[in-house]
């Protein structure tokens, strides 16, 4: 397959034609199970992940990471360790939602679990830090303890550039109808994710020049912050409107990033 294209069928047949552990990361945000959307019509969501989990393997390089988005449940009772090693389930936590639920607790969170082949080989810290919000009083105690300045944690110490994201993700909001770069209504909390929350994962788990695959496009984030991050990418989707629109996403991208280098 060409590298940096968008193709349109059916994903589950299309990564058949990546050659094996050539891809150095997988964005994954398919199918939650929980929707009466037709694409997000699946009647057991963990096998279908599973069976997900087993295609990427092939494709993967060794060390290389999946990011699968899903709920709670996603990858509940179901034997994944054959294929991939779950190093994280990532909470990205969504305050805003409404809190409708009558008779339980209300979800607000996505879940989002990191796996990679055997051990990641690329976990990029430095390009993805966040404000440390602790109080300096609060910082200078913990650092005294002798475990941590003079010990195995010496590394935890206070860094100036911010601190590991850690694994609940409440910084980055989910879009709104007033966002700017909403495509359309329709695709709002089922299909277009922010590009912040996009971002943080391929840098972290990609570099420069690296290959993404996104096997659920929908509106073209993914490949949208891979084309601005310098890194090679592969996409399919199955709605043909869903490809144009990401095609023209792609198009200002390029125009725009042409217009800075002759400016």
């Amino acid at each position: 397959m060409k590298l940096n294209e968008i193709y349109q069928g059916n994903s589950l047949k299309l990564i058949n034609q990546i050659d094996d552990e050539s891809v150095d990361l997988i964005v994954c945000d398919g199918p939650y199970g929980v929707t009466s959307n037709e694409w997000d019509r699946v009647t057991n969501i963990q096998e279908y992940n599973l069976n997900l989990i087993k295609l990427f393997s092939r494709v993967l390089k060794p060390g290389g990471a999946l990011y699968l988005f899903g709920k709670d449940d996603c990858i509940d009772f179901i034997d994944y360790r054959p294929c991939l090693t779950l190093n994280s389930k990532i909470i990205w936590y969504q305050p805003s939602r409404l809190a409708q639920g009558r008779t339980n607790y209300t979800n607000n969170y996505d879940l989002i679990c990191y796996f990679s082949k055997g051990k990641a080989r690329t976990f990029n810290l430095d390009a993805v830090r966040v404000p440390q919000l602790v109080e300096l009083e609060h910082r200078l105690r913990c650092e005294r303890v002798p475990s941590v300045a003079n010990g195995q944690y010496g590394k935890t110490k206070f860094n100036q550039d911010g601190k590991n994201p850690g694994d609940v993700w409440g910084d980055i909001k989910q879009l709104t109808y007033k966002s700017k770069e909403l495509i359309s209504r329709e695709v709002l909390n089922t299909i277009q994710k922010p590009e912040k929350l996009i971002e943080r994962i391929i840098k972290a788990s990609s570099c420069e020049g690296d290959l993404v695959l996104d096997p659920f496009v929908g509106v073209g984030t993914t490949l949208a912050v891979c084309k601005k991050l310098k890194r090679h990418y592969i996409g399919f989707e199955l709605n043909g409107d869903f490809v144009e629109i990401t095609k023209s996403r792609l198009s200002e991208i390029e125009m725009e990033q042409k217009h800075r280098l002759f400016a």
